[in-house]
């Protein structure tokens, strides 16, 4: 018999191909089984005989116990594979002045990180034996309608900056070519007949409503839009795309970042937010004290994100944020978000690539002379949670609550600096 597999969940139907290349579903999550498909001739044969034999139902009641062992066979080797699977890479000294060749979605880390963080690991667990998560992480269990959860929540010291909206309007404005169809020949000609801006052309006749649309999303600070607008002909990375920063105001930024136990399908642990105050960054982290806080926490994450917010992030566009919506799913929760977001690892790409070995977040902290207290890598986070899940002692999970933190407010710097290397 044909076989195609299933998500338990929402029930789509996927081909071997689509299997081999996910074992999950793409809509919910939710692992996929495989099914046994009754030819059409049997199938109808059965619906034209209602009187079956005794020998035909035992035939029937072997190819479902069959069924059933392929079913648990493959669960089986699932979370053998999902064990096993490696998530992050560790390299010899000898390789730091080369970028490892490993594929982008993996983690790595050299082996002088690993055995500092085991050291880390050891030194935390001894000095936090004994001592209870609110001794060692000052916090509040906080709960909504899904649960509780740990909130933590610091102020630190910033000094975050951003364009303000008239320098943000006169660089976009004066860029022609940003308008569609017209490019650098086109914009000379123009510029050389007294059009010198996007605001002119409203009273060209062939370039009027497509000016007129631009400064009507510009004038009524249309960012998310002008986002979609301004990359259909720039890439992601471009500093135009930075600028519209100028259009928010410094209280609606919302800077992300989280932590999860891998790299796809697995409870995210971790959840922070900062937001920019005049006293400084002031940042609330929503820690798991257990898997199952996990959808309180998420829906806790959710809620600060306000539709007026800007998301700041390092690859959330491609990571944090559709993992939290794949968390949302898995726990059938309603929850978007389609805020304006500022991927900085884009910009830092295009920024720093050439001056720098990698664009990691560590690699661009020692670029900006950023440093580190209390810090774990990003790909041993699994590893520190999981320690303190088997042991009960909280000394792993507060290197996982600081680096989260220190993301959040490296992140903010970032932002800041990276208008001195645009050369515009």
């Amino acid at each position: 018999m044909p076989i195609f597999y299933t998500c338990k969940k929402c029930r789509k139907n996927y081909s071997k191909n689509q299997y081999d290349k996910r074992v999950f579903c793409r809509i919910c999550g939710s692992l996929l089984l495989s099914q046994f498909v009754i030819d059409s001739e049997i199938k109808n044969g059965l619906k034209e005989n209602l009187n079956w034999t005794k020998k035909s139902f035992k035939k029937n009641l072997q190819l479902i116990h069959k069924e059933s062992f392929f079913l648990d066979r493959a669960a089986h080797n699932l979370n053998n594979k999902i064990k096993n699977r490696k998530e992050y890479f560790v390299f010899s000294q000898k390789e730091t002045q080369k970028k490892p060749d490993v594929k982008e979605k993996e983690q790595y880390l050299f082996n002088c990180e690993y055995e500092d963080a085991l050291k880390l690991k050891r030194k935390l667990i001894k000095q936090f034996e004994k001592k209870t998560l609110d001794q060692a992480i000052p916090g509040k269990i906080l709960s909504n309608k899904l649960g509780e959860y740990y909130s933590i929540e610091s102020i630190s010291e910033s000094d975050f900056k951003k364009i303000n909206e008239k320098k943000c309007k006169k660089i976009l404005i004066s860029d022609l070519k940003l308008l569609q169809r017209i490019g650098p020949k086109r914009e000379f000609h123009l510029k050389k007949n007294g059009f010198t801006t996007i605001e002119d052309l409203i009273r060209h006749p062939l370039w009027k409503k497509s000016a007129f649309d631009f400064m009507n999303l510009l004038d009524k600070k249309q960012i998310g839009e002008l986002q979609s607008y301004l990359w259909k002909s720039l890439p992601k990375s471009h500093p135009y795309i930075h600028y519209l920063a100028g259009l928010c105001k410094i209280e609606d930024f919302a800077i992300v970042d989280i932590e999860t136990l891998g790299l796809s399908e697995r409870p995210i642990i971790l959840m922070g937010i900062a937001q920019i105050k005049k006293n400084g960054i002031y940042t609330n982290q929503f820690l798991l004290r257990d898997i199952p806080d996990e959808p309180s926490a998420i829906w806790a994450f959710v809620s600060c994100l306000k539709k007026e917010c800007s998301l700041i992030s390092y690859n959330g566009r491609s990571f944090d944020i559709p993992y939290v919506q794949q968390r949302l799913a898995y726990y059938g929760l309603n929850g978007s978000i389609n805020n304006p977001h500022f991927d900085l690892l884009h910009f830092s790409r295009r920024a720093l690539g050439s001056k720098l070995n990698n664009c990691r977040l560590e690699t661009v902290e020692k670029y900006l002379d950023i440093g580190r207290g209390v810090n774990v890598p990003g790909a041993l986070v699994p590893d520190f949670y999981q320690t303190y899940l088997e042991t009960g002692n909280v000394g792993p999970l507060v290197a996982i609550v600081e680096h989260n933190k220190q993301d959040l407010v490296t992140l903010a710097t970032l932002f800041s600096r990276l208008y001195e290397e645009w050369e515009i």
